[in-house]
């Protein structure tokens, strides 16, 4: 079963008019020229949903996203076929042409998928690579701003029960080649401090957790989109751990009001977390998404409890406050759009 949720008009399902930021972010873009990478994911999508909003409040602005391509995005979602305001290049983020013309630069390339995850050189060199040239394409171009998307996983293991904030030094095993991704993501925030340091380009990082709403894959490794499928589809939903792990969810439209902000107006060679503090637990996440959805069916939690070994996930977003931004979207209302998406709308 595909549970892409394509649909050509996709406006209502990925609306982000309940942000409070939109007249400012339409008033800040006027006139400039946005680079994405990984334009065509989970935050893409969300991004370009947002650019479409502020399109259509008067800002007068261009976007050109990379993507490896394009033309089987446009064909999922066609409503961005034909937009004058924006431009595809078909290439791989670390052969980004010359002849672009840009002044602000949001890098968000990076496969999270597990398949994507398994090829952990490869996925390496696309993070730190794809860093290397966006950064060096802001200096050829005179971009003045790049917003570097790093991830929450940098912080390796996470004390139990304390919000993490962006001073906490703690790291990965640099010996295990499975943390190939958050360890990218930590050169990658090295790279963007140098081009800072030797250029004078503004360089912003963003550690961002994890996400919520239409859009997130609802069959591969995120446990809410799994929830919501199993809802929507299984006989229960199933878990397959104790469901101690503990977690929070930021909507999609939030994390794309948060990265524009972030982009515009964070602080160069800062580091700014992005995500939710309301922490949940699994099992209540589960138990959550089943009442939202399918009240009627059970919640199978097969793993054995283990209070020792209770994985903590939670981002403390003070700094990412004090620009005005917060969780504007509950994790109810996130929960029934990706329903209303997973049921192809």
């Amino acid at each position: 079963m595909d549970y892409q949720g394509t649909c050509s008009d996709s406006s209502a399902i990925f609306s982000v008019d309940n942000l409070p930021i939109l007249q400012s972010l339409t008033d800040a873009l006027e006139g400039r020229h946005l680079l994405v990478t990984g334009g065509t994911g989970f935050f893409g999508r969300w991004l370009l949903a947002l650019f479409q909003t502020l399109q259509s409040r008067g800002a007068r602005f261009e976007v050109t996203v990379v993507s490896r391509d394009p033309e089987r995005f446009l064909m999922h979602w066609p409503t961005f076929r034909g937009c004058r305001w924006l431009h595809w290049v078909a290439s791989d983020v670390r052969l980004i042409p010359s002849s672009l013309s840009i002044d602000l630069v949001v890098h968000a390339a990076a496969d999270t998928s597990a398949v994507g995850q398994r090829d952990s050189l490869e996925l390496f060199d696309i993070i730190t690579e794809g860093a290397r040239r966006v950064c060096k394409l802001a200096v050829e171009c005179g971009a003045r701003r790049v917003l570097l998307i790093g991830s929450g996983a940098q912080y390796g293991l996470i004390p139990a029960g304390l919000p993490v904030t962006e001073d906490f030094l703690g790291g990965c095993d640099s010996t295990y080649a499975g943390n190939a991704y958050a360890e990218a993501k930590r050169a990658q925030e090295v790279l963007g401090s140098i081009y800072a340091k030797d250029y004078g380009i503004d360089v912003i990082m963003a550690r961002c957790f994890a996400f919520s709403g239409p859009g997130l894959p609802l069959d591969g490794h995120f446990a809410i989109g799994n929830f919501v499928r199993d809802a929507l589809y299984a006989d229960a939903i199933v878990l397959n751990s104790s469901g101690q792990a503990m977690r929070s969810y930021l909507h999609g439209a939030d994390l794309a009001g948060w990265l524009l902000t972030l982009l515009l107006h964070g602080e160069s060679g800062q580091a700014y977390n992005v995500g939710s503090d309301h922490a949940i637990s699994i099992a209540d996440l589960a138990h959550l998404v089943a009442a939202r959805i399918a009240p009627y069916k059970p919640v199978c939690i097969l793993g054995q409890a283990n209070t020792s070994d209770r994985s903590f996930y939670v981002p403390d977003i003070s700094r990412a406050r004090g620009l005005g931004l917060d969780v504007w979207t509950t994790l109810d209302v996130s929960i029934d759009s990706m329903a209303h998406w997973g049921r192809g709308f």
